[in-house]
């Protein structure tokens, strides 16, 4: 279940649909238990949704970015042990270290969209009208 706040705020409208596929892959291995030890990989997450690798390792960083889900343990290629990723969803408490539900997602707000110019281009100031050309031929 989805609760009605998380689906109202600003980060949820910024997730793609394959994020929030993601993001119900993760409450799907949430099991009310092991939050902090929610233990998945790009691998396991592209296979769960049935998209790229690369596609759901952009899922992942969407989420994180987002505030939705959060690192406990770090994993990769040059770890021996070779487990995935630890993450806990920051709307429960964390079950390893005991820290309370964050939230993140809530305080997350959408980047401006910038008004300035792009380089190279001048705009003329409020009030100054440009000065017109004259007719070549009258």
């Amino acid at each position: 279940m989805i609760d009605g706040y998380i689906m109202r705020s600003a980060a949820w409208d910024a997730l793609t649909p394959v994020d929030r596929a993601a993001y119900l892959f993760f409450k799907w291995k949430f099991d009310g238990l092991n939050n902090g030890r929610l233990a998945l990989g790009c691998r396991e997450l592209a296979a769960g949704i049935h998209v790229s690798k690369n596609t759901a390792n952009r899922s992942l960083d969407n989420l994180e970015g987002k505030g939705f889900i959060a690192r406990t343990k770090l994993s990769g290629f040059n770890i021996k042990n070779r487990v995935a990723t630890e993450w806990r969803l920051t709307e429960y408490p964390c079950g390893v270290t005991g820290e309370l539900a964050t939230k993140e997602f809530m305080k997350w707000v959408p980047h401006e969209k910038s008004t300035v110019p792009p380089e190279g281009r001048t705009v003329p100031p409020e009030g100054q009208k440009r000065p017109q050309r004259k007719a070549k031929y009258g």
